[in-house]
C-alpha cells in the first residue's frame, strides 16, 4: 500500500509538471516564470522529502 502512495504522488507530480512546463518555457516575463518554477520546485521537494510512502 505504501508504494501505491508513492506511485500516485509521482503521477500527480508528473501531471503538474506537464501542465506548468509549457508556461515556463513560453512566457516572456521572468517574474511569472520564476514563480511557476518555484511552485514546481516546492512540489518536487515535498514529493522527494516526504516519508509517507516509505
Amino acid at each position: 500500500m505504501k508504494s501505491w502512495v508513492r506511485v500516485t504522488g509521482f503521477i500527480g507530480l508528473t501531471l503538474m509538471a506537464a501542465f506548468l512546463l509549457p508556461y515556463i518555457f513560453k512566457l516572456p516575463q521572468l517574474d511569472i516564470t520564476l514563480i511557476l518554477m518555484g511552485g514546481l520546485g516546492l512540489a518536487a521537494f515535498d514529493f522527494f522529502s516526504s516519508n509517507k510512502g516509505e
